[in-house]
């Protein structure tokens, strides 16, 4: 637990290849994520989950928008990028009725990383 600049506390958590080993009960509304990403999780409520990624630009959250809207349980995915200075972008997922938006994005991201991996130079 850390002090939080508005207030109260909050749990600051420790993850593997992104959210590859994150437990699932850490994805708690209010939750700070990090280790190579910082992230808050802002909702998640049924079917949607919104996650503001902190440090992070266009590129990494195009990769994750365009492989979640790819998958067969998403509804809908996008991010925010609000303003460039003085917001950090945000993900949103709606997972398809019956579906966890966690679990997906668990997936989608351990199947970048594995395609990622791959790459050469």
């Amino acid at each position: 637990m850390v002090d939080n600049p508005n207030g109260g506390r909050i749990t600051v958590s420790f993850v593997h290849s992104y959210l590859a080993s994150l437990p699932v009960e850490a994805l708690k509304k209010g939750t700070h994520l990090d280790n190579l990403m910082a992230m808050k999780v802002l909702k998640n409520e049924g079917v949607e989950l919104r996650i503001r990624i902190s440090g992070e630009d266009h590129t990494t959250l195009h990769v994750f928008r365009t492989h979640l809207n790819a998958h067969k349980d998403v509804d809908y995915c996008n991010y925010f990028s609000g303003h460039p200075d003085l917001d950090d972008p945000e993900l949103y997922i709606r997972a398809n009725k019956g579906k966890d938006p966690v679990k997906i994005l668990k997936a989608v991201v351990k199947d970048a990383g594995k395609a990622f991996s791959s790459l050469s130079l």
